[in-house]
């Protein structure tokens, strides 16, 4: 990763147009990280948009793995297309959420909507929407993605579950409560970062992969 020393414009940077790189910070970038997804596997972003994860999924794969990206709101995946497409990836498929209901992969990324308190210093309006009831709203949301990635895996696989938050309902405590009601899966790895401006800054997050027995 390249760390500027001033902001500027992303568009006005040298490569950017060209395909050379893409934006993310560092805690973003761990959850695909510490999934470590290999070349030969099928694997399913089931909350793509804007497909950052998407992309990084295809680098350290050397654009040679089955990725297959998603998301339930349809318009929010043409910025998928639009970040591969300026990437030259080419390993990356845009479907529909309904056309991969019936397959099975070995991993499932899952970025799940969340909310957002990791990452305050740029989604400053957190702090007037987020409260216990909708905490409470999320979690259900996560909760249900979660069991419904569990169901597209193939034995075996991976789920790499993701937040931008630091709130132990949506993290830790949501992976427990998946774990306890789902004996054929267990926690392989799971890592919790605070945001900090020390040394490189960075946003605040959660990541756990679970594996299939």
């Amino acid at each position: 990763m390249i760390r500027l020393k001033s902001p500027r414009a992303i568009t006005e940077l040298p490569g950017f147009k060209e395909g050379l790189f893409t934006v993310q910070d560092i805690t973003a970038s761990l959850a695909v990280r510490l999934l470590n997804p290999h070349r030969e596997w099928k694997i399913l972003d089931l909350c793509a948009a804007p497909g950052t994860k998407t992309t990084q999924l295809a680098e350290l794969t050397e654009d040679s793995a089955k990725i297959f990206a998603t998301d339930i709101d349809a318009e929010r995946l043409k910025s998928v297309k639009e970040n591969t497409s300026r990437l030259g990836i080419t390993s990356v498929n845009i479907l529909p959420y309904e056309q991969l209901l019936n397959s099975k992969f070995d991993s499932v990324l899952l970025d799940v909507p969340c909310s957002n308190t990791g990452v305050l210093a740029k989604r400053v309006e957190a702090r007037y929407r987020i409260n216990p009831k909708a905490i409470e709203k999320l979690t259900k949301t996560q909760y249900d993605l979660l069991t419904t990635a569990a169901k597209l895996l193939k034995p075996k696989g991976k789920i790499c579950y993701s937040t931008c938050s630091i709130q132990k309902r949506e993290n830790n405590e949501l992976i427990n409560k998946f774990l306890q009601e789902s004996a054929d899966f267990e926690l392989e790895s799971e890592l919790f970062t605070l945001p900090s401006v020390d040394g490189f800054d960075r946003d605040g997050g959660y990541v756990a992969v679970i594996t299939g027995k």
